[in-house]
C-alpha cells in the first residue's frame, strides 16, 4: 500500500513537472463597460516582462501552467488568474477600483445582529462565539489572533503545548500533565501578573484547561489588548484565550437559516421557460422538437458540417440521444470524436456529468479516471474518481481514494483544504462508511475525519461545475419566499475563486435540515467564464441524508445565457424534485 502511494505521489510530481516545462498561448481582449481596455498591463508571474493590450483590447501572451496572470490598469481593479491545464482563452472584464455602493452593501455596513453573525459562522473564519456572544474579528476595536481548525495540530498534547511559540509576546509556563498558565509580556506593569484567562463555547476557566483534546478544538482567538476584554471585567484584565470546540460551533451551510436572516423578499422577476428557450443553439431547438430518434439523427447529421470542430455540439448531442434512450449512437458519438476530448479534463467532466445524470455509472467512471489522468493534483479528481467507484458499487477502491488524498494532503503532496472541497470530502466519507461500511475492509471509517460530519440527517444539495473559470450566483427561495445569495463571482468573491485554482476543486455544498418544510426553489444567475463557451452545471441533491433510506438524484444544466436570473429546479423535503 506504501509502495503504491508513493508512485501515486511520484505521478502528482511528474504530471505537475511536465505540465511546466510546456509553455501555451493564452489570448483574449480585456474590456470594461463594454468597450476595449487599451494598453492595460499584463504580467506573468515570475517574469519582469509586462505586455500590454492592443487598441482592441486583445492580447497574447505565453505563460505555463500554475502561473499567475495579473491584468491591471489605472483606476480599475487588478484582475488575478491562474493558469490551468486546459486555459487558452481568457476574456477579461474589468472592475472599478472603488465600486458603487448597492443595496448589499449597504446592508452589510450596518451593525450585524446575533444571529447573522452565527448563521455567518460556518464560512466567515474571522467570527468566533463569546461568553457574550459572536464577534467579528474584523470588526474588533482591538487586534486579535486566531487559529483555525486546520491550523490546530491534533499531535499536540493540549492548548499549552498549541500556544508554545506561536505568537509573539505570549509566554507558556507548566505543562500539559501538571497545568499552568499563559501571560502576555505586552501589558504594563499593572497587568502583568494575571495572566490569560480562558472561554471555552462560553464557559469561563482562571486556570489553562489542559484536559480539553487538541482534536476537539475548532477555532481558537487570542484577545491581547485591554480594549478587547472589557467585557469580561476584572476578571480578564490580563487578556482572554476563546476556544471555540468541534461539537459547540455552528454547522456548517445551513442555508435554511441564511435565507432567514434578513428580510429578503422575492419579487418572483424571472426569465420565463419560452423566453430562456428563445436563446438555445438552433441544433438544440432542432433536438427539443425531434418527434422520434431517426428525426434527432437528421438534426445531428444537418449540424455535422457546421460545428464539427465543435466540443460541445458533440457534448450535446450526447447528451441529447442518451435522454431519449439511443445509448449505442450516443456512445458511437464519442468514439468518433475521442480526439476532441481525450486531453481536456473540462470536456471530459462535462460528459461524465451527462452520463451520471442517466444512470450510465459505468461510462462516468471511465471518464473520471480519464480526468484523473490529466489532473491527479486536483482534490477535486479524487473525490469525482472515488463516489464514481461508489456508484459502481466498488466501495473498498472509493475508500482507497479518500486514504489516498488524506495521505497526500498529509505529506504536502497536495494543499490541505478545511473551507472548500475538504468538509464535502470528509462527509462523503464519512457517509460511504456509515452506509457501506461492512464491504470495506474492518467496517470502520478512518480516525482522521473524527465522524464530525456525519450526524447530519436531511436534504443535501452538491452543486458542481465542470469549468472552474465560471461564474455565477445562486439564489436559494424558502417556503416563506425570503431568500439567499451564494455568489461565486470575482467580484463578490475573488478569493474563493483563486484558492478553487490553487487546489483544483469546483464544488459547494448546501444542507437544509427540516427545520422549515415545504417547496425550495434553486434559481440561477450565470455570469459566463471568459470564454464563449457554455458551463455545466451537476446538481446533486441527497434525499433522507445519512439514514439507510438515503438516495440521491443528478440533474445537469448548460449554462449559456449571461446575465439573466431563472429557476433551476425545486426541491421538496419529501424528496420530490421537479425541473422546467
Amino acid at each position: 500500500m506504501k509502495r503504491l502511494l508513493f508512485t501515486f505521489a511520484a505521478l502528482i510530481s511528474f504530471t505537475y513537472t511536465y505540465a511546466q516545462e510546456n509553455q501555451k498561448i493564452i489570448k483574449g481582449k480585456i474590456v470594461y463597460l463594454d468597450g476595449p481596455v487599451v494598453n492595460a498591463d499584463i504580467r506573468v508571474s515570475g517574469s519582469e516582462t509586462v505586455f500590454k493590450s492592443k487598441i482592441d483590447g486583445s492580447y497574447e501572451i505565453k505563460a505555463y501552467q500554475g502561473d499567475i496572470i495579473t491584468f491591471s490598469y489605472s483606476s480599475l481593479r487588478d484582475m488575478k488568474i491562474v493558469v490551468e491545464d486546459v486555459t487558452r482563452i481568457l476574456n477579461i472584464t474589468m472592475l472599478p477600483e472603488i465600486t458603487e455602493l448597492d443595496e448589499v452593501v449597504l446592508e452589510a455596513s450596518k451593525r450585524r445582529s446575533q444571529k447573522d453573525l452565527e448563521a455567518d459562522y460556518p464560512i466567515n473564519e474571522k467570527i468566533i462565539k463569546t461568553a457574550w456572544g459572536y464577534m467579528d474579528a474584523d470588526k474588533a476595536p482591538g487586534q486579535v489572533w486566531m487559529m483555525q481548525e486546520e491550523d490546530i495540530s491534533s499531535v499536540r498534547l493540549c492548548i499549552l503545548d498549541l500556544l508554545q511559540g506561536r505568537f509573539p509576546g505570549v509566554q507558556v509556563n507548566g505543562d500539559c500533565t501538571n497545568g499552568g498558565a499563559v501571560t502576555s509580556r505586552r501589558f504594563s506593569s499593572l497587568t502583568a501578573g494575571r495572566g490569560f484567562v480562558f472561554d471555552v463555547d462560553g464557559q469561563l476557566f482562571d486556570s489553562a484547561p489542559v484536559w480539553l483534546p487538541v482534536q476537539a478544538m475548532k477555532r481558537i482567538a487570542i484577545f491581547p489588548g485591554l480594549a478587547m476584554v472589557a467585557r469580561y471585567g476584572n476578571f480578564g484584565a490580563g487578556g482572554v484565550i476563546v476556544i471555540n470546540t468541534v461539537n459547540g460551533s455552528p454547522e456548517m451551510n445551513k442555508f435554511v437559516d441564511r435565507a432567514r436572516l434578513r428580510n429578503n423578499i422575492f419579487d418572483g422577476d424571472l426569465l420565463s421557460a419560452e423566453e430562456l428557450s428563445k436563446n438555445e443553439s438552433t441544433y438544440l431547438t432542432a433536438y427539443k422538437t425531434s418527434a422520434t430518434v431517426e428525426a434527432a439523427k437528421t438534426v445531428f447529421e444537418a449540424n455535422l458540417g457546421k460545428y464539427y470542430s465543435s466540443p460541445y455540439f458533440f457534448i450535446d448531442s450526447y447528451a441529447h440521444f442518451m435522454k431519449i434512450g439511443a445509448d449505442e449512437f450516443a456512445a458511437q458519438i464519442l468514439r468518433k470524436n475521442t480526439k476532441l476530448f481525450e486531453d481536456n479534463a473540462v470536456y471530459l467532466k462535462a460528459l461524465a456529468y451527462h452520463a451520471e445524470t442517466n444512470g450510465k455509472s459505468e461510462e462516468a467512471k471511465d471518464l473520471y479516471e480519464q480526468v484523473f489522468i490529466l489532473r491527479p493534483n486536483y482534490a477535486q479528481s479524487y473525490r469525482d474518481l472515488a463516489e464514481s467507484y461508489r456508484d459502481v458499487k466498488k466501495y473498498k477502491k472509493a475508500a482507497a481514494m479518500y486514504a489516498r488524498y488524506n495521505y497526500l494532503v498529509d505529506e504536502d503532496f497536495l494543499q490541505s483544504d478545511s473551507l472548500g472541497l475538504g468538509s464535502i470530502m470528509d462527509r462523503d466519507s464519512e457517509n460511504l462508511f456509515r452506509l457501506d461500511g461492512d464491504t470495506i475492509i474492518d467496517g470502520k471509517q478512518p480516525e482522521r475525519s473524527g465522524a464530525k460530519y456525519a450526524d447530519f440527517n436531511g436534504t443535501r444539495i452538491l452543486v458542481e461545475w465542470n469549468d472552474s473559470e465560471a461564474e455565477f450566483e445562486l439564489q436559494f427561495v424558502n417556503p416563506e419566499k425570503r431568500y439567499y445569495t451564494w455568489k461565486h463571482t470575482m467580484v463578490a468573491n475573488a478569493d474563493r475563486l483563486m484558492d478553487e485554482k490553487l487546489k483544483g476543486y469546483s464544488a459547494e455544498e448546501f444542507l437544509m435540515d427540516g427545520s422549515l418544510a415545504g417547496s425550495w426553489q434553486i434559481n440561477i444567475d450565470y455570469k459566463g467564464n471568459k470564454k464563449l463557451e457554455p458551463t455545466y452545471l451537476k446538481v446533486t441533491t441527497y434525499f433522507n441524508y445519512g439514514l439507510n433510506s438515503q438516495r440521491k438524484e443528478v440533474k445537469v444544466y448548460r449554462l449559456s445565457l449571461k446575465d439573466s436570473n431563472y429557476k433551476l429546479f425545486n426541491v421538496v423535503n419529501s424528496g420530490r424534485i421537479t425541473t422546467y
